[in-house]
């Protein structure tokens, strides 16, 4: 490591959920020992932002603007880990298991390493598939269809033209005159010879339909605009917005500005991308197979990315039932995600590796400070207090998922490796979910070593609506530092 000197973390004076030296209730006890067997590990690191961790960084470097994917870190992020844990001149092996939209793959390649990710929302899997498809791509050609498409008449054919194919959420997501230049522009599309040239014309369409729709990424949500018809009451105004043959030009000069000074193809020979749920693909992957994990799963936070990416997932070709099917493989993070016990249950039977499940089972059965905060989200949703009754079987079931997660990644990192995690703390019903010591309980279960929780400098407020009823709360924003021993 650098030799940054980070201080112990202390909560502000005015916020204190778990301060230095709290008032031990029943309804805290068992969080007050996790946060005594890790308080020596939270350090507050002045060098990490919101924006640093966040997608904020990325929004105008080249390659990450061309689709604006928020979940997930900043390329500097990543060169800050690689500072600090990459040995000088090694090729080491990095797995994300949360890849999302490629930062850590394209960001890690490019330090020279051989980079793997796992992403089960196609969102994400297009956009590093156009980020290598960029590394090879023939830029003259790239260029001669960019001055073709300059040239080209946006009007829809009047026989069978392409209508995009909405779900229920995105009906009405486009102006008219809107809607038929996305129709014209698939009839150009069909023109390019080049499959290389044609995926990233069509992936620049992709990264504009929000910026010529009505609509907004909200957190969890989808922000109509009051201009769409949809009678949503908040009169809300995106202000002006572009038409689509100005936004796709505009997209693809900056397309082909950053692949004009690409490494010369040297990325995608050193990024490898496994499509689907790290649930089920981690199993597959060979024990001791990389030495660094840089990663970011979903957040306990109810926010569901097949409504926020709905109008993403509806040109991809996804219809009601294809996403309602995604929605269930995703991570359980909603609210709408059933359990998923049996079918991991049946999958570690199959791969006939029922003591790793076991004891992967086992540990999260002894997490007390889990059970405690379940305990009381029970007892709220059987007192009719909670504003959802799923809430705490989706907390359930983001932890269980996460310990079989964890384990299967301290499974698969070398001795001397380590594993590094962006996640924040949440608050349901007034009750702060401690992940960071959670998770690093379920870390230190599996084998590794709770080297440091890195906490921000600036936490997060919990939700308008708890604060209401439970006052104002700092919510903890952190990066978990967990490192596999050497073997003696």
């Amino acid at each position: 490591m650098s030799q940054l000197k980070l201080e112990p973390f202390r909560y502000p004076v005015s916020f204190a959920p778990f301060p230095a030296t709290p008032l031990v209730t029943p309804t805290n006890a068992k969080r007050r020992i996790l946060w005594t067997r890790y308080a020596d590990r939270l350090l507050l690191n002045p060098e990490l932002t919101r924006a640093l961790v966040s997608f904020q960084a990325n929004k105008s470097m080249p390659y990450y603007r061309w689709l604006k994917y928020k979940e997930g870190f900043s390329v500097d992020f990543v060169r800050y880990i690689l500072g600090r844990f990459k040995p000088e001149h090694a090729a080491i092996r990095v797995l994300d298991p949360f890849a999302g939209a490629g930062t850590t793959l394209t960001a890690a390649a490019g330090s020279g390493c051989q980079a793997t990710g796992i992403e089960l929302l196609p969102v994400g899997t297009a956009a590093i598939r156009a980020r290598l498809a960029a590394d090879r791509v023939d830029i003259d050609g790239f260029e001669k269809w960019l001055v073709r498409l300059r040239r080209f008449q946006f009007e829809p054919l009047k026989t069978k033209p392409y209508r995009f194919p909405h779900l229920r959420i995105t009906e009405r997501a486009f102006p008219p005159d809107t809607a038929r230049a996305i129709s014209a522009y698939q009839r150009f599309l069909g023109r390019i010879d080049d499959e290389e040239i044609r995926s990233l014309f069509w992936f620049a369409c992709m990264g504009c339909l929000e910026d010529v729709s009505y609509t907004r990424k909200d957190g969890q949500y989808l922000r109509w605009d009051s201009r769409s018809g949809k009678s949503m009451g908040s009169g809300f105004n995106k202000g002006p917005m572009p038409d689509f043959k100005q936004a796709i030009l505009g997209r693809l000069e900056a397309m082909l500005h950053d692949i004009r000074h690409r490494n010369g193809g040297r990325l995608s020979r050193r990024v490898h991308i496994v499509e689907g749920s790290c649930l089920g693909e981690l199993p597959r992957l060979k024990k001791q197979s990389f030495d660094l994990v840089i990663t970011s799963p979903p957040y306990c936070n109810r926010y569901d990315y097949t409504r926020t990416y709905a109008l993403e997932l509806a040109f991809l070709g996804y219809d009601e039932a294809a996403v309602a099917a995604l929605r269930q493989s995703l991570l359980s993070a909603t609210v709408e995600n059933k359990a998923k016990r049996e079918n991991l249950r049946d999958q570690y039977c199959r791969l006939q590796r029922h003591e790793f499940y076991g004891r992967a089972v086992a540990n999260f059965d002894c997490a007390e400070g889990l059970h405690e905060v379940l305990g009381l989200l029970y007892a709220a949703r059987n007192r009719g207090e909670l504003n959802n009754n799923n809430i705490p079987v989706m907390v359930e079931n983001y932890f269980f998922e996460m310990n079989i997660v964890i384990h299967e990644l301290a499974r698969v990192l070398t001795p001397g490796g380590h594993m590094v995690m962006v996640n924040d703390n949440v608050q349901y019903h007034g009750e702060e979910i401690p992940l960071d010591l959670i998770l690093s309980d379920f870390a230190a279960a599996a084998g590794l070593s709770v080297d440091a929780i890195w906490v921000l400098p600036r936490g997060k407020g919990n939700s308008s609506q708890q604060m209401g009823a439970h006052g104002r709360n700092e919510i903890r924003k952190c990066v978990y530092v967990w490192g596999k021993p050497r073997m003696t």
